[in-house]
């Protein structure tokens, strides 16, 4: 540390210099005119290039003309041309967006390009300031028996940071490569893609703390000790991984399916390492089910499209109705139903002689699980009318109060 120590107070005497800290005073005042002309002005509004390129063409400019003179200006003209060289790389990446906000060379622009124009700027001033050969070897500390020097430390970081930021990438196109040997559809490709990405953040962690040559028993001890936290604090939370694992290699649910709930149809909008995303389709809810509980539990499978949904409306009507009117009826409105199939037929039951009222029950098939809600409700609403039209009953049980004296007179009750 006292090797880095000594290397800043090195830094601060360069930029102690007068050649040195007037560029460093001109490059702080043309940024924040730029960024005060942006909040108050509207003169770029209409041409975002000339925007983002103000400031480094003042830069570049002005170094460029006094280096004619000439007056030591090589840092303002390299502010300068990092800066426009950063500012056309985000332009770029805008325009790449502006169409698909997920455009994958958008996102290696944003994660790899500028950080590596911020690092490269970075290097290149140290190496002004110093030598980067001296600065490398400086220590800065001890873990895991291993020396660490601000060289391999500053290589680390950088290898750490491009394992994180490039995963989701290389994890989407090994997914594809493996869709086009295996012969799998788009939808598994994007079920397997969250794996591929955890197993090459895994793999480039170990290679990094090999290349850093950790103490391998420090790793196992490490490696132990997530071991214990998996099994005791977060066994549910790698239950459920592992099993959300399992529904995405054996391809038993997928995103688009029906899974009847509690009763309740519901369509899979997407599956995940954790949870499954549903939709409830009596109200639209979003439900997020662990992956363990479906797993476990018992679970009615629809594809839409292919399988049927049987549906039944029971409603009563009054005991001197002809029953075979009733059915006859109740059955030709539900072969009158555009999305009522045709086969299995409708069918309609006396099921129940109730207080008030004969019981029928009627039974009908839609194709999509999803259209059920929808077909009973219209299928009840015509039944209501036909009734209306025939003059059939609907009854519903009624009551008489009657009025009682207290205390009773001659013990006689009133009415």
């Amino acid at each position: 540390m006292e090797a880095l120590k000594t290397e800043i107070v090195g830094w601060l005497g360069y930029l102690d210099r007068w050649s040195v800290s007037w560029q460093i005073a001109f490059i702080l005042v043309v940024a924040i005119s730029v960024a005060f002309t942006r909040r108050t002005t509207t003169l770029f509004n209409n041409s975002q290039p000339l925007a983002n390129l103000a400031g480094p063409l003042t830069l570049v400019g002005t170094g460029l003309l006094l280096g004619i003179v000439p007056i030591p200006s090589g840092i303002i003209l390299q502010v300068g041309l990092f800066w426009a060289l950063f500012n056309t790389v985000s332009w770029i990446e805008s325009k790449l967006k502006i169409n698909n906000r997920k455009n994958q060379l958008a996102a290696l622009l944003s994660k790899i390009a500028k950080p590596a124009i911020l690092v490269w700027a970075i290097t290149y001033f140290i190496a002004r300031l110093s030598s980067l050969s001296a600065i490398s070897i400086v220590g800065i500390g001890n873990f895991s028996n291993t020396e660490f020097a601000i060289g391999n430390t500053f290589l680390l970081v950088i290898g750490l940071y491009l394992i994180l930021a490039t995963s989701q990438t290389f994890a989407a196109l090994t997914a594809y490569v493996i869709q086009l040997i295996l012969k799998y559809d788009d939808r598994t490709r994007k079920l397997l893609q969250p794996l591929f990405q955890y197993l090459i953040i895994a793999c480039g962690l170990v290679a990094l703390a090999l290349w850093a040559n950790f103490d391998s028993s420090t790793l196992l001890v490490i490696f132990g000790s997530l071991s214990i936290g998996l099994g005791l604090g977060l066994q549910q939370p790698v239950l459920n991984f592992v099993t959300g694992i399992w529904l995405l290699l054996e391809g038993s649910i997928k995103p688009g399916e029906v899974l009847m709930i509690d009763n309740e149809p519901c369509l899979v909008k997407k599956l995940g390492l954790r949870v499954i995303y549903l939709s409830r389709q009596r109200d639209d809810a979003e439900l997020l089910i662990p992956n363990q509980i479906l797993f476990q539990a018992k679970a009615e499978s629809f594809t839409v499209g292919e399988n049927n949904r049987r549906e039944t409306i029971e409603i009563g009507a009054a005991y001197h109705h002809d029953p075979q009117l009733i059915i006859g009826l109740l059955e030709e409105i539900a072969q009158s139903h555009d999305r009522v199939l045709k086969k299995p037929m409708p069918k309609a039951f006396t099921i129940d002689f109730a207080d008030s009222s004969i019981t029928y029950i009627l039974k009908f098939s839609v194709r999509n699980p999803l259209d059920a809600l929808t077909v009973s409700s219209e299928l009840r609403q015509q039944i209501w009318t036909a009734f209306e039209e025939n003059d059939i009953t609907i009854p519903f049980p009624q009551r008489q109060v009657y009025p009682m004296e207290w205390p009773p007179k001659d013990k006689k009750t009133l009415g």
